[in-house]
């Protein structure tokens, strides 16, 4: 496995890979950019200098006309000023909460194309963590450096202004509040990276670990043990226990933003001290006029606030920042496992070969799989075979290429599937899974697994039919349009568990695939019931490979070869006729198990004639 590197990108860095995703989603919101920096700025002083004219003014003896006249000037810009704010707001809102979830596609598309044997790694699935925090809410990561971009660009404006204005009569004045301000820029954005490491970095185990009981505690499948197993007390005191652990942290946080708010308090004091006193000595110095200390008393509150939600606002930018870096570090890490592979080379039938193949499962010392060598040629159906744990499993998720070996190769028509784009390869492969998923889509496409437009429904009917849910389509009202599931719809369909793996059966025929692979689908169901379904499955995939992969072995007896697995080796590997001559394991297990098929069909005939 590949590590999880935690980039830094700067500040700016990131403000720029955010914006190109704006630019690409919602182009619109860069040109709002603009009028927002100025309308934002150019409010706060215009009536300043309304005060300051209608001061001297009145001093000068105007003409009223004149001075209502410049009153309807500065009240018309101001509204000019006040509409594109409005306009700014009203159009930055709905962009900035549409571009998030882009994000959120991008990075779970990419995800989703990571290396299966990773999403079990704590290192990357602390970095899933991390980038879904990006994109949780408004104010964090990816929508933070939207918004909190604006707001910084207007109140930067704002204080060039103001400085420019402040030169004019004293530029120790606004230094004093440059100074004030980048002290208070440095006590929140402590504060703010405190935060970050206490609430979210130090906890990532914890915020895991209390999100898989939130999902137990409401997920229908734990229903019925929560329920008959007692369990509801231990479920939520695990909660509690996580809750008083992250509210601590979140109570060390908030001492850190205490003790920056009373320093910023201090500050601030300090800050209108110093000013007001350089004005006061400015006018009685007969410097400045009544209308200029109007004037430059405004902009030095302007310069004061502007400079203080400018630091202010840097710093949770500086905290986004680094949020954005979590996001763009689980990118980069999706972004080397994506393979520059070769595309699948064209045959009519496809050969596997597994070559000295060894595996073992990371952070593991043992092998779940030794110096394995066998071939499936193409039309083979071959039964793999063993105990639990004998390292069935990992076989199959190495054919699959959800793994890659440890040593050795596994090839198709001679070249190594490592080096075949996995999109294709899986082409091959029509794959059915004990564990057999359904989703909230109409029950043709489920079957299909495409959109409704790509779906073949005369196609989706035939499957369902000979995979033995026909009865259960013609009770359905609205046929393959049925919805599974009840999750969006309440007249959704539920499927019992033997109904799901008729529904994985019917997804494998409508595939259509040269490769069949059956991963244990029917442990569930006895051993007659098995064997019935094994028999019926059969003959679907005449003309194609198939492996058959069960602890029970009554799939053997119509596979070419059987495959017998024991602690992770092949121990024993021929035809079902040929192992039963060399009364090995093989012939053991399968003496043992058609004892049991035989008593287990002498009880079913007894009670059928009780009956």
């Amino acid at each position: 496995m590949k590590k999880v590197n935690a980039v830094k990108y700067s500040l700016l860095s990131n403000v720029i890979y955010v914006y190109k995703g704006v630019a690409k989603h919602k182009p619109y919101l860069i040109a709002l950019l603009f009028p927002a920096v100025f309308c934002g700025a150019l409010s706060r002083f215009i009536w300043l200098f309304l005060g300051k004219y209608l001061v001297e003014s009145i001093e000068k003896g105007m003409l009223i006309r004149e001075l209502v006249m410049q009153i309807i000037i500065l009240t018309g810009l101001n509204i000019l000023c006040m509409t594109g704010q409005n306009a700014v707001s009203f159009g930055k809102e709905p962009a900035a909460f549409y571009v998030r979830p882009m994000f959120m596609l991008k990075r779970n598309l990419k995800s989703m194309g990571m290396f299966y044997e990773n999403l079990e790694e704590r290192e990357v699935i602390d970095a899933m963590e991390k980038s879904r925090a990006s994109t949780r809410n408004v104010d964090v990561g990816i929508e933070g450096i939207i918004r909190f971009t604006i707001d910084f660009c207007s109140n930067i404006f704002t204080c060039v202004l103001a400085v420019v204005l402040l030169c004019r009569i004293s530029p120790l004045l606004a230094l004093a509040v440059l100074v004030c301000g980048i002290l208070e820029y440095i006590t929140v954005d402590r504060a703010s990276k405190k935060e970050k490491k206490l609430t979210n970095d130090d906890v990532l185990f914890e915020k895991n670990k209390l999100e898989y009981f939130k999902k137990s505690s409401s997920d229908f499948s734990f229903g019925k043990d929560i329920r008959l197993l007692g369990i509801s007390g231990k479920l939520l005191s695990t909660q509690e226990e996580l809750h008083a652990k992250l509210n601590k942290q979140v109570r060390k946080a908030s001492a850190g933003w205490r003790r920056s708010g009373l320093i910023n308090n201090l500050l601030e004091l300090v800050r209108e001290g110093l000013l007001y006193g350089g004005l006061v000595y400015l006018i009685l110095k007969n410097t400045l006029g009544i209308g200029d200390f109007l004037l430059y008393a405004g902009c030095v509150h302007n310069l004061a606030e502007a400079f203080m939600v400018l630091m202010k606002t840097l710093a949770k930018m500086r905290k986004c920042s680094s949020e954005v870096n979590d996001y763009r570090s689980l990118n980069e890490f999706c972004d080397k496992e994506e393979e520059k592979a070769e595309d699948l080379p064209e045959a009519e039938g496809y050969d596997i070969t597994f070559e000295n193949v060894s595996f073992k499962y990371p952070g593991c010392d043992t092998y779940a799989l030794r110096n394995l060598s066998l071939s499936l040629p193409f039309g083979e159906k071959l039964a793999v075979v063993g105990l639990n744990g004998a390292g069935k499993t990992t076989f199959v998720k190495l054919l699959l290429k959800l793994y890659r070996p440890c040593d050795g190769r596994i090839l198709l028509n001679g070249k190594d599937i490592n080096d075949m784009d996995t999109r294709q390869y899986y082409r091959l492969i029509a794959p059915v899974f004990q564990d057999m998923e359904c989703y909230a889509f109409t029950l043709a496409e489920n079957v299909s697994m495409k959109s409704e437009e790509a779906t073949d429904k005369k196609r989706v009917e035939q499957c369902l039919e000979r995979a033995g849910l026909g009865e259960r389509l013609k009770n359905c009202p609205k046929g393959v349009d049925t919805p599974v599931l009840r999750v969006l719809h309440n007249d959704g369909m539920i499927l019992s568990g033997g109904e799901k793996q008729k529904m994985a059966l019917a997804r494998a025929l409508y595939k259509n695939a040269p490769l069949v692979i059956l991963d244990e689908p029917t442990a569930a169901l006895d051993a007659l019931a098995e064997s019935e379904m094994y028999e019926r499955f059969d003959s679907f995939v005449q003309g194609k490979s198939a492996v058959y992969v069960s602890h029970r072995l009554s799939s053997t007896r119509f596979c070419d070869h059987i495959a017998m697995f024991e602690d992770g080796e092949l121990v024993e590997y021929g035809t079902h006729h040929e192992l039963m001559e060399k009364q090995g394991k093989y012939a053991h297990m399968f003496d043992l198990q058609a004892q049991y098929y035989k008593e287990e069909e002498s009880e079913n005939e007894s009670i059928a004639v009780g009956y």
